[in-house]
C-alpha cells in the first residue's frame, strides 16, 4: 500500500474534496478544511497520518463511520463520507466553525457552574445518541468537544467517535491503551474493553475540570497518571471549588467511581441524574479554596434572679411566654413548617406518577414533551426540582416523554419552491435548494427532497429541496438500422416526440427497420421536439412479364433486367420458351428466382 505524508493542502480527494487548508494536526490524524465540489459546501476532512496508519483497522474504521453517518443529532458532528486516499484512510465530516472546549478552558480556566452544567448536558445528550446506536467514544476530552459559533445555542458538538478504536483495536478485545491519560477510565488502563460506562468516567472528569479548572490527576508521565486512575479515587470537586453544590459534587464522584458497575450505566442515565439536582452555587463561596479563618464564638450569659417574684407576676410571665410561643409557632408554620423538600418523581411513569405523588401528599400537573434520551411514558423533568423547597400539598409539574421529536418529511413533489418551504416549516427544517434537470417535472417545480418524503427526521434537520431545471439539453439519438418499435422507444426515453413514420422500399435494409431519420443523429434538440422516421418495407415488388414464346436468351435478358434471378432448362435446341415458373402478371420481390423451360 503506497502512502503519502506531509501537508496535503491543495490535493483533491476522490475527485471531489479539495483540501483548502490544514486546520489541526495531531499524532494520529490531520484535519483539513475542504470544499466539496460536487455539493458546493465546506466540509472537514480528517486524514489519518502515516504514523497513525500503522496497525490501522480499516474495517472497524469503515463500520464506525457508517454507524455515525446514520446518527442525526445536533450535538454530534455529522459524518458524510469515508475512504482511502493514497494509502491514508480519511473521513469527511461536518465543518464546525468555532473553537474547542480546550480553547475555552485555556482562556478562562474554569466556567460558571450553571454554564458548565448547560454545556455538559449537551455533551451527554450527544453522547447518549451514540450509546443508543451501539457506539463507544473511548476518548472523551475537551479537545474532542467543539463549540459551534463561539458558544451560542446548540453549541456543543462531539467529534471523533471510534477513531481510537479503529487505530488500535476493537472494543471486544484488550488492545493497546489509546486514550488521554488525564481522562482514561481505570478499566481501560487494566486492558479491559471499553463500554458506555468508560465514556461516563471520562465525561465525569471533563465536568470536574469545567467546575474546578484542573483535572484530578496530572503530571509529566502519562503512564503514572494513568495508574493513578486505577489506584486512587477521584477527589470531590468541592476540595478545589467549594462553591460546587454538594449534590453536584456527589454526582461527579459517583460517575468517576473506579468500579464501572457503580457508575451511571450510560450517558443518558448520567444526564437524567444531572437534570434532577440543584446546581445553584453554595452561598457564601467564590469558587476559590478559602483561606483558614479564626473561629468566633458568641455566648449569651443569663444571671440568677435575686428578688422573689409574686405568683401573680409569675402567672403573667407564663401567659406572656405562651403568647410568644404561639406567635412563634404560627410564624414558624407560615415561614417554614408548612414547607418540605420536593420528592423525586423522575423514576415514575405516566401510569404511576399521580398515585405516587398522592402518597407523598402532592398533586401533579402532567405535561407532555419530547426527549431524545428518556423512553416514552417516563418522566423527563419535574418542577420544583428534587429537593427544592415546596409547600405540603402543592402541585408538582412533571413532563412525560413522548419519545424523540420526529417529523415525517412531506411529499412536496410538483410544488413550487415557496410552497415546499412552507410545508417544511412545520418542523423548522433547515432548507437548502439543489437544482437538477428532470424529464418528469417542468422547470421550477420541486422534484423531491433529501431526505426523501416519508422519512422521519428531527426538528431542525437539514432538508434539501430538489428543484427542476426542466428537461435536460438533448441531442437526437441515432436510430437508423433499429426496428421501428425500438427506435420509437429510444426517442421517447430522451424526451422527444415521434412524428411521421413513412414506409419506403429498400433493397438493403430489412423490412421494419429504420432507413432514415429527420433530424439526423446527434442534432441538437429540445424536449418534445419531433423526429420523423422512414421505415423499410423491404425490396420493391416487380410484376413478372409474360416471356412464353420468346427466345430463351431474350427472355433471360428481360427478366434479369427487371432484377429477377433466372434459371433455365432447355429440352430441344430451338431455344423458344414454352413455360415459366412465376405466372405472368404476378408481383414478386426483386431478386426472386424464375425458372424458364425452352425447346
Amino acid at each position: 500500500m503506497t502512502t503519502t505524508t506531509g501537508d496535503l493542502t491543495g490535493a483533491i480527494v476522490e475527485g471531489r474534496y479539495r483540501l483548502r487548508r490544514l486546520i489541526a494536526r495531531g499524532g494520529m490524524a490531520d484535519v483539513y478544511e475542504a470544499h466539496d465540489e460536487r455539493l458546493d459546501r465546506t466540509v472537514a476532512v480528517k486524514m489519518i497520518t502515516t504514523e497513525g496508519v500503522a496497525g490501522f483497522d480499516l474495517k472497524a474504521f469503515t463500520h464506525e463511520a457508517r454507524t455515525i453517518a446514520r446518527l442525526s443529532h445536533p450535538n454530534v458532528v455529522a459524518v458524510f463520507d469515508q475512504g482511502v486516499h493514497q494509502g491514508l484512510p480519511y473521513v469527511v465530516m461536518e465543518y464546525v466553525p468555532g473553537t474547542t472546549l480546550r480553547d475555552l478552558l485555556n482562556r478562562r480556566r474554569r466556567l460558571r457552574i450553571d454554564e458548565a452544567v448547560e454545556l455538559f448536558a449537551q455533551l451527554l445528550d450527544g453522547l447518549q445518541a451514540a450509546h443508543d446506536a451501539g457506539l463507544v467514544h473511548r476518548d472523551i476530552k475537551p479537545e474532542n468537544i467543539l463549540l459551534k459559533n463561539g458558544g451560542r445555542g446548540d453549541r456543543v458538538k462531539v467529534v471523533d467517535f471510534g477513531l481510537a478504536e479503529a487505530v488500535h483495536g476493537d472494543r471486544e478485545s484488550a488492545g493497546p491503551l489509546v486514550a488521554t491519560a488525564a481522562y482514561v477510565a481505570p478499566e481501560l488502563v487494566n486492558g479491559k474493553p471499553a463500554t458506555t460506562a468508560s465514556d461516563v468516567y471520562s465525561s465525569a472528569l471533563v465536568l470536574y475540570e469545567l467546575l474546578t479548572g484542573e483535572v484530578p490527576f496530572d503530571g509529566p508521565d502519562p503512564g503514572a497518571v494513568a495508574r493513578r486512575h486505577v489506584e486512587e479515587d477521584v477527589p470531590s470537586p468541592q476540595l478545589k471549588a467549594p462553591d460546587v453544590p454538594e449534590s453536584l459534587a456527589e454526582l461527579v464522584s459517583a460517575a468517576a467511581a473506579r468500579r464501572p458497575g457503580t457508575r451511571p450505566v450510560d450517558a443518558g442515565a448520567f444526564l437524567r441524574r444531572l437534570q434532577a439536582i440543584d446546581v445553584k452555587p453554595v452561598p457564601g463561596t467564590t469558587g476559590q479554596v478559602p483561606r483558614p479563618t479564626r473561629a468566633v464564638q458568641t455566648t449569651m450569659v443569663v444571671g440568677t434572679p435575686h428578688a422573689k417574684r409574686s405568683w401573680k407576676a409569675l402567672i403573667t410571665l407564663v401567659l406572656i411566654a405562651a403568647a410568644l410561643i404561639s406567635v412563634a409557632a404560627a410564624g414558624w408554620w407560615i415561614g417554614v413548617g408548612r414547607y418540605t423538600s420536593t420528592p423525586s418523581l423522575l423514576d415514575q411513569s405516566r401510569d404511576t406518577v399521580a398515585a405516587f405523588a398522592e402518597e407523598e401528599g402532592f398533586d401533579v400537573d402532567v405535561q407532555d414533551g419530547y426527549s431524545e434520551s428518556v423512553p416514552i411514558g417516563e418522566v423527563v423533568s419535574q418542577d420544583p426540582g428534587v429537593g427544592d423547597r415546596i409547600r405540603q400539598g402543592a402541585t408538582i409539574t412533571v413532563v412525560i416523554s413522548l419519545g424523540p421529536e420526529r417529523y415525517q418529511v412531506p411529499n412536496v413533489a410538483g410544488m413550487s419552491e415557496d410552497e415546499a418551504r412552507e410545508a417544511l416549516a412545520a418542523f423548522d427544517a433547515e432548507v437548502t435548494v439543489e437544482r437538477e434537470y428532470s424529464t418528469e417535472f417542468e422547470a421550477n417545480e420541486v422534484v423531491g427532497t433529501d431526505p426523501a418524503a416519508g422519512e422521519e427526521v428531527k426538528a431542525g434537520t437539514p432538508v434539501a429541496i430538489i428543484v427542476s431545471d426542466g428537461f435536460p439539453p438533448l441531442t437526437v439519438p441515432d436510430v437508423v438500422g433499429m426496428d421501428e418499435d425500438a427506435a420509437i422507444s429510444a426517442l421517447q426515453s430522451e424526451g422527444l416526440t415521434v412524428g411521421e413514420v413513412a414506409p419506403r422500399h429498400s433493397d438493403t435494409i430489412p423490412a421494419g427497420s429504420v432507413i432514415e431519420q429527420t433530424p439526423a443523429a446527434d442534432s441538437p434538440a429540445g424536449a418534445g421536439d419531433v423526429v420523423d422516421l422512414v421505415v423499410s418495407d423491404g425490396p420493391e415488388p416487380i410484376e413478372v412479364p409474360d416471356v412464353v414464346g420468346m427466345d430463351l436468351d431474350e427472355a433471360t435478358e428481360t427478366l434479369e433486367g427487371l432484377g429477377f434471378t433466372v434459371k433455365t432448362a432447355q429440352i430441344w435446341f430451338s431455344g423458344t420458351v414454352f413455360d415459366q415458373s412465376l405466372d405472368a402478371g404476378s408481383e414478386h420481390p426483386k431478386g426472386s428466382e424464375i425458372w424458364l423451360w425452352a425447346n
